[in-house]
């Protein structure tokens, strides 16, 4: 009982921080045997309740795999809220529970720190839950080098994975831009019940929009050169479970390309997210992949990227340790989709270049320089498909 009340304590505890401290709250969300999810421990939100349908007689498996600093504490709750499976690990430790469920009802998983609420680590986790005799659903480690979008064939030039956000009525927006004859395509797909995929390379909202990147004139989408954008809105996203966006190009058309993805916010508090991004089959073999993280008009974020390994970080793109990156100061977006929206980059916005030679998945960590301040953000990327080999 004395850990049930812990974790009852972390509820009690949450209820009497100021509003202003619960931007950044604890999840509580289902989750079934096969999935994967990834979040955040942080000082305002130090844990997470993930609920799961089990049957008298499963074998119930679950990893916690911690980044970032955070000492793992793993725990099942019986339908009833007593603790009754606890483990714990040393910092960016993983850690595993196997429980014999032995009566059907719902079980809950905490995912939070050593210590709990009295803890001080905080960083970033995926969790993942399977019923052992049944093969775990797995992130999938190949990329389509190409594949079927409508009646047209799509290039891979890069792949994103990131999980859905806690926020209300959240609106998700990917926007990919090709210069040098790029031909823009968007693949999406979301894990959510029922999930879905789509594929498109509409870029009907995108008439009139404007992009400039640094030392280069401002680019204006006509309706003429449809084919050089590509949009995809997303309505409900907090409901999408885990999505992974691929921009790809139409027959493999070689060239650049600007993708600006909004919909990304981080909370007071230390909060994080973690996105996965992998350079595609083709572009790997010869071309480099810059990633920013841009705060949006009216956000207080100084945003920072950082890797789990905290070998690479960046808090300003272009300066302050991270001068391998060239800064995105003075790029711009004006979309006119929805309400209209002007984003500018500037000197505090921070940035990664994924380097070719693998297109193994990079996950990287997005907060704040500080953990004090937040905001809404973008994440820009711009990347290169080379020509196919004759």
């Amino acid at each position: 009982m004395g850990r049930k009340c812990l974790f009852v304590f972390g509820w009690l505890l949450l209820a009497a921080l100021p509003m202003s401290a619960q931007d950044d709250v604890p999840i509580v969300s289902d989750i079934a045997y096969g999935d994967f999810v990834e979040d955040s421990i942080t000082n305002s939100a130090f844990f997470d309740w993930w609920r799961v349908q089990a049957i008298e007689g499963d074998v119930m498996v679950v990893d916690m795999a911690a980044a970032g600093g955070l000492e793992p504490l793993l725990a099942i709750l019986n339908p009833g809220g007593d603790t009754v499976a606890r483990t714990e690990g040393a910092p960016d430790a993983t850690v595993q529970l196997r429980y014999t469920v032995p009566s059907t009802g719902i079980y809950t998983l905490v995912a939070t720190r050593v210590g709990s609420n009295e803890g001080v680590s905080t960083g970033v986790y995926s969790l993942r839950v399977a019923r052992a005799g049944t093969p775990a659903a797995r992130p999938n480690l190949y990329q389509d080098v190409t594949f079927r979008c409508q009646d047209f064939e799509a290039a891979t030039a890069a792949t994103l994975v990131f999980a859905e956000d806690a926020s209300a009525d959240l609106f998700q927006r990917i926007t990919v831009y090709g210069i040098d004859g790029f031909l823009p395509v968007i693949r999406l797909d979301v894990s959510a019940t029922p999930g879905f995929e789509d594929c498109t390379s509409d870029a009907a909202q995108t008439i009139d929009d404007t992009f400039a990147l640094p030392g280069e004139a401002p680019r204006t989408i006509t309706a003429d050169m449809l084919d050089s954008a590509a949009q995809l809105a997303l309505n409900g996203a907090e409901n999408m479970g885990t999505i992974t966006v691929t921009i790809a190009s139409r027959d493999g058309a070689p060239g650049r390309y600007v993708a600006l993805i909004e919909g990304f916010s981080i909370a007071r508090g230390g909060d994080q997210d973690i996105v996965e991004v992998r350079l595609g089959p083709l572009a790997a073999q010869s071309t480099l992949l810059m990633v920013y993280m841009v705060a949006k008009p009216n956000s207080r974020l100084d945003p920072f990227l950082a890797l789990p390994d905290e070998e690479r970080a960046c808090d300003d793109a272009g300066r302050r340790g991270c001068e391998d990156v060239p800064s995105l100061a003075g790029a711009s977006f004006i979309l006119h989709d929805r309400d209209g929206i002007t984003i500018t980059a500037d000197r505090q916005d921070a940035g990664l270049i994924l380097a070719p030679g693998s297109p193994d998945p990079v996950a990287l960590i997005l907060g704040s320089r500080d953990g004090d301040t937040y905001g809404d953000y973008a994440l820009v990327l711009i990347g290169e498909l080379p020509p196919r080999a004759e």
